[in-house]
Protein backbone atom coordinates (compact mmCIF):
# COMPACT_ATOMS: atom_id res chain seq x y z
CA UNK A 1 0.00 0.00 0.00
CA UNK A 2 2.82 2.36 0.92
CA UNK A 3 4.59 1.50 -2.34
CA UNK A 4 1.43 2.31 -4.33
CA UNK A 5 1.05 5.68 -2.57
CA UNK A 6 4.70 6.55 -3.20
CA UNK A 7 4.33 5.64 -6.87
CA UNK A 8 1.19 7.82 -7.18
CA UNK A 9 3.00 10.74 -5.54
CA UNK A 10 5.92 10.27 -7.93
CA UNK A 11 3.55 10.29 -10.93
CA UNK A 12 1.91 13.50 -9.74
CA UNK A 13 5.32 15.15 -9.35
CA UNK A 14 6.29 14.02 -12.87
CA UNK A 15 3.06 15.50 -14.23
CA UNK A 16 3.66 18.84 -12.48
CA UNK A 17 7.27 18.99 -13.70
CA UNK A 18 6.22 18.26 -17.30
CA UNK A 19 3.46 20.90 -17.17
CA UNK A 20 5.91 23.50 -15.78
CA UNK A 21 8.34 22.71 -18.58
CA UNK A 22 5.58 23.09 -21.17
CA UNK A 23 4.48 26.40 -19.59
CA UNK A 24 8.02 27.73 -19.86
CA UNK A 25 8.10 26.78 -23.55
CA UNK A 26 4.63 27.85 -24.65
CA UNK A 27 3.90 30.64 -22.09
CA UNK A 28 0.44 32.07 -22.87
CA UNK A 29 -0.27 29.36 -25.42
CA UNK A 30 -0.93 26.63 -22.84
CA UNK A 31 -3.97 26.29 -20.61
CA UNK A 32 -4.34 23.70 -17.84
CA UNK A 33 -7.77 22.72 -16.53
CA UNK A 34 -8.29 20.50 -13.49
CA UNK A 35 -11.30 18.15 -13.66
CA UNK A 36 -12.40 17.05 -10.20
CA UNK A 37 -14.46 13.90 -10.01
CA UNK A 38 -13.63 12.99 -13.60
CA UNK A 39 -11.66 10.04 -14.94
CA UNK A 40 -9.23 12.55 -16.45
CA UNK A 41 -7.76 14.72 -13.69
CA UNK A 42 -6.24 17.37 -16.00
CA UNK A 43 -6.82 18.72 -19.49
CA UNK A 44 -3.86 20.49 -21.13
CA UNK A 45 -4.61 22.61 -24.22
CA UNK A 46 -1.62 23.83 -26.25
CA UNK A 47 -1.80 26.13 -29.27
CA UNK A 48 1.79 26.62 -30.51
CA UNK A 49 2.59 30.04 -31.94
CA UNK A 50 3.72 28.68 -35.32
CA UNK A 51 0.89 26.18 -35.73
CA UNK A 52 -2.70 26.83 -36.73
CA UNK A 53 -3.95 23.98 -34.55
CA UNK A 54 -4.77 23.31 -30.89
CA UNK A 55 -3.67 20.08 -29.20
CA UNK A 56 -5.72 18.84 -26.25
CA UNK A 57 -4.28 16.21 -23.87
CA UNK A 58 -6.56 14.73 -21.16
CA UNK A 59 -4.50 12.80 -18.61
CA UNK A 60 -5.40 10.48 -15.74
CA UNK A 61 -3.64 10.22 -12.39
CA UNK A 62 -1.70 7.25 -13.82
CA UNK A 63 -0.08 9.37 -16.57
CA UNK A 64 2.55 8.89 -18.02
CA UNK A 65 2.12 5.14 -17.44
CA UNK A 66 -1.28 5.46 -19.17
CA UNK A 67 -1.27 7.48 -22.45
CA UNK A 68 -3.43 10.62 -22.63
CA UNK A 69 -6.67 11.08 -24.55
CA UNK A 70 -5.70 13.23 -27.55
CA UNK A 71 -7.81 15.66 -29.55
CA UNK A 72 -6.80 18.07 -32.34
CA UNK A 73 -8.67 21.23 -33.39
CA UNK A 74 -7.46 22.87 -36.65
CA UNK A 75 -7.90 26.66 -36.74
CA UNK A 76 -6.35 28.03 -39.96
CA UNK A 77 -6.56 24.89 -42.13
CA UNK A 78 -8.87 21.91 -42.56
CA UNK A 79 -8.27 18.18 -42.41
CA UNK A 80 -10.28 15.42 -44.06
CA UNK A 81 -11.59 12.59 -41.89
CA UNK A 82 -8.91 10.31 -43.29
CA UNK A 83 -6.12 12.83 -42.51
CA UNK A 84 -7.48 13.37 -39.00
CA UNK A 85 -7.54 9.61 -38.41
CA UNK A 86 -3.95 9.16 -39.66
CA UNK A 87 -2.71 12.04 -37.49
CA UNK A 88 -4.39 10.73 -34.34
CA UNK A 89 -3.29 7.15 -35.09
CA UNK A 90 0.36 8.24 -35.38
CA UNK A 91 0.16 10.29 -32.17
CA UNK A 92 -1.43 7.39 -30.23
CA UNK A 93 1.20 4.98 -31.57
CA UNK A 94 3.97 7.34 -30.44
CA UNK A 95 2.28 7.72 -27.03
CA UNK A 96 2.10 3.95 -26.62
CA UNK A 97 5.84 3.64 -27.33
CA UNK A 98 6.68 6.39 -24.79
CA UNK A 99 4.66 5.08 -21.85
CA UNK A 100 6.31 5.95 -18.55
CA UNK A 101 8.07 9.10 -19.83
CA UNK A 102 7.08 12.73 -20.47
CA UNK A 103 5.59 12.71 -23.95
CA UNK A 104 3.35 15.71 -24.75
CA UNK A 105 6.06 17.89 -26.35
CA UNK A 106 7.33 14.92 -28.37
CA UNK A 107 3.77 14.16 -29.53
CA UNK A 108 3.40 17.71 -30.83
CA UNK A 109 6.67 17.36 -32.76
CA UNK A 110 5.43 14.02 -34.10
CA UNK A 111 2.23 15.72 -35.28
CA UNK A 112 4.32 18.35 -37.12
CA UNK A 113 6.21 15.60 -38.93
CA UNK A 114 2.96 13.88 -39.93
CA UNK A 115 1.49 17.16 -41.23
CA UNK A 116 4.69 17.74 -43.23
CA UNK A 117 4.34 14.28 -44.79
CA UNK A 118 0.75 15.15 -45.74
CA UNK A 119 2.04 18.42 -47.23
CA UNK A 120 -0.42 20.38 -45.06
CA UNK A 121 0.30 24.11 -44.74
CA UNK A 122 -0.25 24.29 -40.99
CA UNK A 123 1.68 27.48 -40.21
CA UNK A 124 -0.43 30.13 -38.53
CA UNK A 125 -0.45 33.52 -40.26
CA UNK A 126 0.21 36.11 -37.54
CA UNK A 127 0.01 39.30 -39.58
CA UNK A 128 -1.78 39.60 -42.89
CA UNK A 129 -0.88 42.28 -45.40
CA UNK A 130 -3.58 43.61 -47.69
CA UNK A 131 -2.21 41.58 -50.64
CA UNK A 132 -2.28 38.36 -48.62
CA UNK A 133 -5.80 38.66 -47.25
CA UNK A 134 -7.27 37.06 -50.36
CA UNK A 135 -5.22 33.90 -49.83
CA UNK A 136 -6.27 33.45 -46.18
CA UNK A 137 -9.51 31.48 -45.88
CA UNK A 138 -12.01 32.61 -43.27
CA UNK A 139 -13.94 30.10 -41.18
CA UNK A 140 -17.57 30.26 -42.35
CA UNK A 141 -19.72 31.68 -39.47
CA UNK A 142 -22.86 30.09 -40.95
CA UNK A 143 -21.21 26.64 -40.96
CA UNK A 144 -20.40 27.08 -37.27
CA UNK A 145 -24.11 27.69 -36.68
CA UNK A 146 -25.01 24.71 -38.86
CA UNK A 147 -26.84 26.92 -41.38
CA UNK A 148 -24.50 27.24 -44.38
CA UNK A 149 -26.60 26.55 -47.47
CA UNK A 150 -23.67 26.27 -49.86
CA UNK A 151 -22.23 23.10 -48.30
CA UNK A 152 -18.98 21.91 -49.93
CA UNK A 153 -19.35 24.65 -52.58
CA UNK A 154 -18.85 27.41 -49.98
CA UNK A 155 -15.82 29.65 -50.64
CA UNK A 156 -15.10 29.99 -46.89
CA UNK A 157 -13.54 27.34 -44.67
CA UNK A 158 -15.62 24.49 -43.17
CA UNK A 159 -13.35 22.86 -40.51
CA UNK A 160 -13.52 19.06 -40.69
CA UNK A 161 -15.55 19.01 -43.91
CA UNK A 162 -14.20 17.87 -47.27
CA UNK A 163 -13.79 20.41 -50.03
CA UNK A 164 -15.61 20.03 -53.31
CA UNK A 165 -12.51 19.10 -55.31
CA UNK A 166 -11.65 16.41 -52.73
CA UNK A 167 -15.16 14.94 -52.99
CA UNK A 168 -14.94 14.93 -56.81
CA UNK A 169 -11.53 13.18 -56.68
CA UNK A 170 -12.86 10.56 -54.26
CA UNK A 171 -15.91 9.93 -56.43
CA UNK A 172 -13.68 9.46 -59.46
CA UNK A 173 -11.49 7.00 -57.58
CA UNK A 174 -14.57 5.18 -56.26
CA UNK A 175 -16.09 4.95 -59.73
CA UNK A 176 -12.81 3.58 -61.05
CA UNK A 177 -12.68 0.93 -58.31
CA UNK A 178 -16.31 -0.06 -58.86
CA UNK A 179 -15.68 -0.56 -62.57
CA UNK A 180 -12.76 -2.87 -61.79
CA UNK A 181 -14.82 -4.85 -59.26
CA UNK A 182 -17.71 -5.38 -61.65
CA UNK A 183 -15.59 -7.49 -64.02
CA UNK A 184 -17.82 -10.03 -65.69
CA UNK A 185 -20.94 -8.58 -64.06
CA UNK A 186 -20.31 -5.27 -65.79
CA UNK A 187 -20.35 -7.03 -69.13
CA UNK A 188 -23.92 -8.19 -68.60
CA UNK A 189 -25.20 -4.73 -69.53
CA UNK A 190 -24.90 -4.71 -73.28
CA UNK A 191 -23.58 -1.39 -74.50
CA UNK A 192 -25.31 0.61 -77.21
CA UNK A 193 -23.11 3.08 -79.06
CA UNK A 194 -20.39 2.82 -76.38
CA UNK A 195 -22.86 3.64 -73.55
CA UNK A 196 -24.91 1.60 -71.11
CA UNK A 197 -28.43 0.82 -72.32
CA UNK A 198 -31.08 3.26 -71.09
CA UNK A 199 -32.85 2.22 -67.92
CA UNK A 200 -36.63 2.24 -67.75
CA UNK A 201 -37.92 5.20 -65.75
CA UNK A 202 -40.17 5.39 -62.70
CA UNK A 203 -42.99 6.53 -64.99
CA UNK A 204 -42.62 3.30 -66.99
CA UNK A 205 -42.84 1.24 -63.79
CA UNK A 206 -45.95 3.12 -62.61
CA UNK A 207 -47.67 2.60 -65.96
CA UNK A 208 -46.97 -1.12 -65.96
CA UNK A 209 -48.26 -1.57 -62.39
CA UNK A 210 -51.43 0.35 -63.30
CA UNK A 211 -52.19 -1.32 -66.63
CA UNK A 212 -50.67 -4.83 -66.53
CA UNK A 213 -53.62 -7.18 -65.78
CA UNK A 214 -51.21 -9.80 -64.38
CA UNK A 215 -50.01 -7.46 -61.62
CA UNK A 216 -51.87 -6.32 -58.51
CA UNK A 217 -50.98 -2.80 -57.41
CA UNK A 218 -51.58 -3.77 -53.76
CA UNK A 219 -48.47 -6.00 -53.96
CA UNK A 220 -46.14 -3.03 -54.57
CA UNK A 221 -44.43 -0.57 -52.21
CA UNK A 222 -42.84 2.74 -53.21
CA UNK A 223 -39.62 4.05 -51.62
CA UNK A 224 -39.39 7.81 -52.10
CA UNK A 225 -37.20 10.67 -50.91
CA UNK A 226 -38.80 13.03 -48.39
CA UNK A 227 -37.19 16.49 -48.25
CA UNK A 228 -36.93 16.39 -44.46
CA UNK A 229 -36.98 12.74 -43.36
CA UNK A 230 -34.96 11.01 -46.06
CA UNK A 231 -36.15 7.80 -47.76
CA UNK A 232 -39.64 6.63 -46.70
CA UNK A 233 -41.93 3.79 -47.83
CA UNK A 234 -45.67 3.78 -48.58
CA UNK A 235 -47.99 1.31 -50.36
CA UNK A 236 -48.42 2.02 -54.08
CA UNK A 237 -52.20 2.41 -53.72
CA UNK A 238 -51.80 5.19 -51.13
CA UNK A 239 -50.51 7.58 -53.82
CA UNK A 240 -52.44 9.60 -56.35
CA UNK A 241 -50.69 9.17 -59.70
CA UNK A 242 -52.47 12.00 -61.53
CA UNK A 243 -50.74 15.29 -62.35
CA UNK A 244 -49.34 16.58 -59.04
CA UNK A 245 -50.46 20.13 -59.88
CA UNK A 246 -54.12 19.04 -59.83
CA UNK A 247 -54.24 17.51 -56.32
CA UNK A 248 -54.96 19.22 -52.99
CA UNK A 249 -52.82 19.32 -49.84
CA UNK A 250 -54.60 16.31 -48.29
CA UNK A 251 -53.68 13.97 -51.16
CA UNK A 252 -50.48 11.93 -51.12
CA UNK A 253 -48.61 12.67 -54.36
CA UNK A 254 -44.91 13.04 -55.17
CA UNK A 255 -42.79 14.17 -58.12
CA UNK A 256 -41.54 11.18 -60.10
CA UNK A 257 -37.86 12.14 -59.66
CA UNK A 258 -38.13 11.56 -55.89
CA UNK A 259 -38.97 7.88 -56.32
CA UNK A 260 -35.93 5.81 -55.31
CA UNK A 261 -37.18 2.23 -55.67
CA UNK A 262 -40.18 -0.10 -56.01
CA UNK A 263 -40.74 -3.31 -54.02
CA UNK A 264 -42.78 -6.35 -54.96
CA UNK A 265 -43.83 -7.48 -51.48
CA UNK A 266 -40.45 -7.39 -49.66
CA UNK A 267 -38.15 -7.65 -52.71
CA UNK A 268 -36.80 -4.57 -54.51
CA UNK A 269 -37.52 -4.89 -58.24
CA UNK A 270 -36.49 -1.39 -59.46
CA UNK A 271 -33.85 0.84 -57.84
CA UNK A 272 -32.40 3.84 -59.65
CA UNK A 273 -29.63 4.24 -57.04
CA UNK A 274 -27.90 1.03 -58.19
CA UNK A 275 -29.38 0.76 -61.73
CA UNK A 276 -31.45 -2.29 -60.81
CA UNK A 277 -34.36 -3.09 -63.11
CA UNK A 278 -36.12 -6.40 -62.51
CA UNK A 279 -39.41 -4.93 -63.75
CA UNK A 280 -38.42 -4.89 -67.44
CA UNK A 281 -34.81 -6.21 -67.38
CA UNK A 282 -33.61 -3.09 -69.22
CA UNK A 283 -30.22 -3.00 -67.48
CA UNK A 284 -29.24 -6.54 -68.42
CA UNK A 285 -30.41 -8.50 -65.36
CA UNK A 286 -32.46 -10.79 -67.65
CA UNK A 287 -35.21 -10.80 -64.99
CA UNK A 288 -38.66 -9.25 -65.19
CA UNK A 289 -41.39 -8.73 -62.64
CA UNK A 290 -43.09 -11.87 -63.97
CA UNK A 291 -40.05 -13.91 -62.90
CA UNK A 292 -40.08 -12.26 -59.47
CA UNK A 293 -43.80 -12.97 -59.08
CA UNK A 294 -43.29 -16.66 -60.00
CA UNK A 295 -40.48 -16.92 -57.46
CA UNK A 296 -42.71 -15.40 -54.79
CA UNK A 297 -45.56 -17.80 -55.66
CA UNK A 298 -43.22 -20.80 -55.39
CA UNK A 299 -42.11 -19.65 -51.95
CA UNK A 300 -45.74 -19.24 -50.91
CA UNK A 301 -46.59 -22.75 -52.24
CA UNK A 302 -43.67 -24.20 -50.29
CA UNK A 303 -45.02 -22.57 -47.14
CA UNK A 304 -48.53 -23.87 -47.88
CA UNK A 305 -47.15 -27.40 -48.35
CA UNK A 306 -45.46 -27.22 -44.98
CA UNK A 307 -48.73 -26.10 -43.38
CA UNK A 308 -50.59 -28.90 -45.22
CA UNK A 309 -48.12 -31.48 -43.90
CA UNK A 310 -48.76 -30.21 -40.39
CA UNK A 311 -52.53 -30.49 -40.91
CA UNK A 312 -52.20 -34.06 -42.27
CA UNK A 313 -50.13 -35.03 -39.26
CA UNK A 314 -52.74 -33.53 -36.97
CA UNK A 315 -55.51 -35.46 -38.78
CA UNK A 316 -53.62 -38.74 -38.42
CA UNK A 317 -53.27 -38.12 -34.72
CA UNK A 318 -57.00 -37.52 -34.45
CA UNK A 319 -57.77 -40.90 -36.08
CA UNK A 320 -56.78 -42.59 -32.86
CA UNK A 321 -59.94 -41.26 -31.26
CA UNK A 322 -62.58 -43.96 -30.93
CA UNK A 323 -65.19 -43.91 -33.69
CA UNK A 324 -68.06 -45.17 -31.49
CA UNK A 325 -68.11 -41.95 -29.41
CA UNK A 326 -70.83 -39.47 -30.23
CA UNK A 327 -70.02 -35.89 -31.20
CA UNK A 328 -70.38 -34.67 -27.66
CA UNK A 329 -68.04 -37.31 -26.29
CA UNK A 330 -65.58 -36.67 -29.11
CA UNK A 331 -65.51 -32.94 -28.34
CA UNK A 332 -65.04 -33.65 -24.65
CA UNK A 333 -62.26 -36.13 -25.38
CA UNK A 334 -60.52 -33.60 -27.66
CA UNK A 335 -60.67 -30.97 -24.94
CA UNK A 336 -59.31 -33.42 -22.40
CA UNK A 337 -56.61 -34.61 -24.82
CA UNK A 338 -55.59 -31.05 -25.69
CA UNK A 339 -55.36 -30.18 -22.02
CA UNK A 340 -52.91 -33.01 -21.44
CA UNK A 341 -50.94 -32.99 -24.67
CA UNK A 342 -49.51 -30.39 -27.03
CA UNK A 343 -52.33 -28.42 -28.77
CA UNK A 344 -52.88 -29.17 -32.46
CA UNK A 345 -54.12 -25.66 -33.27
CA UNK A 346 -51.95 -22.70 -34.20
CA UNK A 347 -51.00 -20.47 -31.31
CA UNK A 348 -50.81 -16.81 -32.18
CA UNK A 349 -47.94 -15.17 -30.34
CA UNK A 350 -49.10 -12.27 -28.19
CA UNK A 351 -47.36 -8.98 -28.94
CA UNK A 352 -45.09 -7.93 -26.10
CA UNK A 353 -45.40 -4.16 -25.76
CA UNK A 354 -42.19 -4.07 -23.70
CA UNK A 355 -40.15 -5.62 -26.51
CA UNK A 356 -38.63 -3.04 -28.91
CA UNK A 357 -38.94 -3.45 -32.68
CA UNK A 358 -37.28 -0.19 -33.86
CA UNK A 359 -34.20 1.80 -32.84
CA UNK A 360 -32.43 5.08 -33.64
CA UNK A 361 -28.85 4.53 -34.79
CA UNK A 362 -25.71 6.25 -36.04
CA UNK A 363 -24.10 4.11 -38.74
CA UNK A 364 -20.36 3.42 -38.40
CA UNK A 365 -18.73 3.13 -41.82
CA UNK A 366 -15.28 4.74 -41.48
CA UNK A 367 -12.74 2.51 -43.25
CA UNK A 368 -10.12 2.64 -40.47
CA UNK A 369 -12.70 1.71 -37.83
CA UNK A 370 -13.98 -1.20 -39.93
CA UNK A 371 -10.43 -2.46 -40.51
CA UNK A 372 -9.54 -2.35 -36.80
CA UNK A 373 -12.85 -3.94 -35.75
CA UNK A 374 -12.18 -6.81 -38.18
CA UNK A 375 -8.71 -7.24 -36.65
CA UNK A 376 -10.18 -7.61 -33.14
CA UNK A 377 -12.91 -9.98 -34.33
CA UNK A 378 -10.33 -12.16 -36.10
CA UNK A 379 -8.37 -12.38 -32.86
CA UNK A 380 -11.52 -13.42 -30.95
CA UNK A 381 -12.51 -16.10 -33.46
CA UNK A 382 -8.99 -17.45 -33.84
CA UNK A 383 -9.30 -19.32 -30.55
CA UNK A 384 -12.85 -20.52 -31.23
CA UNK A 385 -14.40 -20.53 -34.73
CA UNK A 386 -17.82 -20.92 -33.15
CA UNK A 387 -17.66 -17.28 -32.03
CA UNK A 388 -18.01 -16.06 -35.63
CA UNK A 389 -21.80 -16.11 -35.26
CA UNK A 390 -21.50 -13.74 -32.30
CA UNK A 391 -19.47 -11.11 -34.22
CA UNK A 392 -21.31 -8.06 -35.54
CA UNK A 393 -21.20 -7.78 -39.34
CA UNK A 394 -19.09 -4.85 -40.58
CA UNK A 395 -21.91 -3.55 -42.81
CA UNK A 396 -24.28 -3.22 -39.83
CA UNK A 397 -21.97 -1.55 -37.27
CA UNK A 398 -23.76 1.25 -35.44
CA UNK A 399 -24.30 3.15 -32.20
CA UNK A 400 -27.79 2.88 -30.70
CA UNK A 401 -29.28 6.12 -29.34
CA UNK A 402 -32.59 4.64 -28.13
CA UNK A 403 -35.01 1.77 -28.79
CA UNK A 404 -38.81 1.86 -29.10
CA UNK A 405 -41.99 -0.05 -29.90
CA UNK A 406 -43.89 1.03 -33.03
CA UNK A 407 -46.89 -1.10 -34.09
CA UNK A 408 -49.54 1.10 -35.68
CA UNK A 409 -49.29 3.44 -38.66
CA UNK A 410 -50.07 6.40 -36.38
CA UNK A 411 -47.18 5.51 -34.06
CA UNK A 412 -44.78 5.39 -36.99
CA UNK A 413 -46.00 8.75 -38.29
CA UNK A 414 -45.58 10.24 -34.80
CA UNK A 415 -41.97 8.97 -34.71
CA UNK A 416 -41.27 10.52 -38.13
CA UNK A 417 -42.70 13.83 -36.91
CA UNK A 418 -40.31 13.78 -33.93
CA UNK A 419 -37.35 13.21 -36.28
CA UNK A 420 -38.44 16.15 -38.40
CA UNK A 421 -38.61 18.36 -35.29
CA UNK A 422 -35.23 17.23 -33.92
CA UNK A 423 -33.66 18.03 -37.30
CA UNK A 424 -34.69 21.66 -36.78
CA UNK A 425 -33.03 21.69 -33.33
CA UNK A 426 -29.81 19.94 -34.42
CA UNK A 427 -28.00 23.20 -35.28
CA UNK A 428 -28.48 24.35 -31.67
CA UNK A 429 -27.65 21.02 -30.00
CA UNK A 430 -24.67 19.84 -32.08
CA UNK A 431 -21.30 21.38 -33.04
CA UNK A 432 -20.71 22.39 -36.69
CA UNK A 433 -18.94 19.08 -37.26
CA UNK A 434 -19.62 16.12 -34.93
CA UNK A 435 -16.65 13.70 -34.84
CA UNK A 436 -16.62 10.59 -32.65
CA UNK A 437 -13.27 8.92 -31.99
CA UNK A 438 -13.11 5.33 -30.73
CA UNK A 439 -10.30 4.05 -28.52
CA UNK A 440 -10.01 1.01 -26.28
CA UNK A 441 -12.34 -1.90 -25.47
CA UNK A 442 -14.88 -2.56 -22.74
CA UNK A 443 -17.39 -5.29 -21.95
CA UNK A 444 -20.83 -5.79 -20.41
CA UNK A 445 -20.94 -8.79 -18.06
CA UNK A 446 -18.12 -10.46 -20.09
CA UNK A 447 -20.67 -11.21 -22.83
CA UNK A 448 -20.69 -8.04 -24.94
CA UNK A 449 -17.40 -6.65 -26.29
CA UNK A 450 -17.57 -3.01 -27.39
CA UNK A 451 -15.52 0.13 -28.08
CA UNK A 452 -16.76 3.38 -26.48
CA UNK A 453 -16.73 6.72 -28.35
CA UNK A 454 -15.02 9.72 -26.82
CA UNK A 455 -17.16 11.50 -24.23
CA UNK A 456 -18.67 14.20 -26.45
CA UNK A 457 -21.05 16.32 -24.27
CA UNK A 458 -23.03 17.46 -27.32
CA UNK A 459 -23.84 13.84 -28.22
CA UNK A 460 -25.30 13.13 -24.76
CA UNK A 461 -27.29 16.39 -24.86
CA UNK A 462 -28.68 15.41 -28.26
CA UNK A 463 -29.59 11.87 -27.10
CA UNK A 464 -31.41 13.16 -24.00
CA UNK A 465 -33.36 15.72 -26.04
CA UNK A 466 -34.26 13.08 -28.65
CA UNK A 467 -35.57 10.67 -26.00
CA UNK A 468 -37.56 13.44 -24.27
CA UNK A 469 -39.26 14.38 -27.53
CA UNK A 470 -40.22 10.76 -28.23
CA UNK A 471 -41.74 10.47 -24.74
CA UNK A 472 -43.63 13.74 -25.19
CA UNK A 473 -45.07 12.35 -28.44
CA UNK A 474 -46.35 9.28 -26.59
CA UNK A 475 -43.84 6.86 -28.15
CA UNK A 476 -43.11 3.76 -26.07
CA UNK A 477 -39.31 3.73 -25.61
CA UNK A 478 -39.27 0.02 -24.84
CA UNK A 479 -35.81 -1.30 -24.02
CA UNK A 480 -34.26 2.15 -23.55
CA UNK A 481 -32.27 2.44 -20.32
CA UNK A 482 -32.40 5.51 -18.08
CA UNK A 483 -28.62 5.94 -18.30
CA UNK A 484 -27.66 5.80 -21.98
CA UNK A 485 -24.20 4.36 -22.70
CA UNK A 486 -23.38 4.82 -26.42
CA UNK A 487 -21.08 2.06 -27.63
CA UNK A 488 -19.96 0.22 -30.76
CA UNK A 489 -20.66 -3.51 -30.35
CA UNK A 490 -18.02 -5.83 -31.83
CA UNK A 491 -19.04 -9.19 -30.31
CA UNK A 492 -22.31 -10.12 -28.58
CA UNK A 493 -22.71 -13.53 -26.96
CA UNK A 494 -26.37 -14.45 -26.58
CA UNK A 495 -27.59 -17.27 -24.35
CA UNK A 496 -27.98 -19.52 -27.42
CA UNK A 497 -24.31 -18.94 -28.34
CA UNK A 498 -23.14 -19.71 -24.81
CA UNK A 499 -25.17 -22.93 -24.62
CA UNK A 500 -24.02 -24.11 -28.07
CA UNK A 501 -20.34 -23.43 -27.27
CA UNK A 502 -20.49 -24.62 -23.68
CA UNK A 503 -19.23 -21.25 -22.43
CA UNK A 504 -20.26 -18.98 -19.57
CA UNK A 505 -18.50 -15.80 -20.72
CA UNK A 506 -16.05 -14.37 -23.25
CA UNK A 507 -12.46 -14.92 -22.17
CA UNK A 508 -10.63 -11.56 -22.16
CA UNK A 509 -7.35 -13.24 -23.15
CA UNK A 510 -8.54 -13.39 -26.79
CA UNK A 511 -8.67 -9.58 -27.08
CA UNK A 512 -6.39 -8.31 -24.28
CA UNK A 513 -3.74 -7.01 -26.71
CA UNK A 514 -6.31 -4.57 -28.16
CA UNK A 515 -7.55 -3.05 -24.88
CA UNK A 516 -6.04 0.38 -25.69
CA UNK A 517 -6.25 0.25 -29.50
CA UNK A 518 -7.22 3.43 -31.33
CA UNK A 519 -9.92 2.45 -33.86
CA UNK A 520 -10.49 5.70 -35.76
CA UNK A 521 -12.80 8.72 -36.16
CA UNK A 522 -16.39 8.66 -37.42
CA UNK A 523 -17.99 11.80 -38.86
CA UNK A 524 -21.67 11.99 -37.88
CA UNK A 525 -24.25 13.71 -40.06
CA UNK A 526 -27.23 11.31 -40.28
CA UNK A 527 -29.37 9.27 -37.88
CA UNK A 528 -31.51 6.31 -38.95
CA UNK A 529 -34.81 4.86 -37.70
CA UNK A 530 -34.09 1.14 -38.14
CA UNK A 531 -36.29 -1.96 -37.98
CA UNK A 532 -35.25 -4.94 -35.86
CA UNK A 533 -37.65 -7.34 -37.59
CA UNK A 534 -37.35 -6.59 -41.32
CA UNK A 535 -34.65 -8.15 -43.50
CA UNK A 536 -31.48 -6.07 -43.95
CA UNK A 537 -30.95 -3.90 -47.02
CA UNK A 538 -28.92 -4.80 -50.11
CA UNK A 539 -25.89 -3.00 -48.60
CA UNK A 540 -25.99 -5.05 -45.37
CA UNK A 541 -27.37 -2.29 -43.12
CA UNK A 542 -30.71 -2.39 -41.33
CA UNK A 543 -33.96 -1.63 -43.16
CA UNK A 544 -34.68 2.03 -42.36
CA UNK A 545 -38.11 3.58 -41.98
CA UNK A 546 -36.39 6.98 -42.26
CA UNK A 547 -32.89 8.53 -42.48
CA UNK A 548 -32.46 12.16 -41.35
CA UNK A 549 -29.52 14.42 -42.22
CA UNK A 550 -29.00 16.56 -39.11
CA UNK A 551 -27.03 19.24 -40.95
CA UNK A 552 -29.42 19.72 -43.85
CA UNK A 553 -31.48 22.89 -43.88
CA UNK A 554 -35.18 22.33 -43.31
Amino acid sequence: MAGSTARSTSQMEDQENEIKALQSIFADEIHVLSNRGSEYCKEISIKPNNLGVTFSFSITEAYPDVPPLIDIIPATFSLTENQTGILLQNMYTAAKDMKGTAMMLTLIESAKDTLDEMEINYHRVLEQKSDDVKDCQIVCPFFQQGKCRFGIKCKNLHPGQKKMNEVIDEERELNGEEKKKKGVEGQKEEKVGGKKPPMKTACDVISRIQWDPELKSSHFIVGYLDRFLGVLEQPFDDFSWVDIATVDLNTLAIPRHRIQYFKYHDEIVWDKRVRLDNMFGSTGSQLTVADVAKKFQKECLAEDEKEADKDIKADNDNKDIKADKDDKDIRAEKVEQNSKTEPQIKIVKKINKNEPNYFIAIRIDDEDILKNVKMVQDSVTESNKGLEAACATLDSLHITLCTMRLDSHDEKMAALKVLKEIQQEAARLLPPSLLLSFQGLGNFYARVLFSPPNKEPALYTFINRLQDKFREAGINLAGTRKQTTPHLTLVKLRRSHLDALGMEYLDDSCYSEFLHTYFGVQSVSTIHLCSMDNAKRYDGFYDCLASVNLYEEC
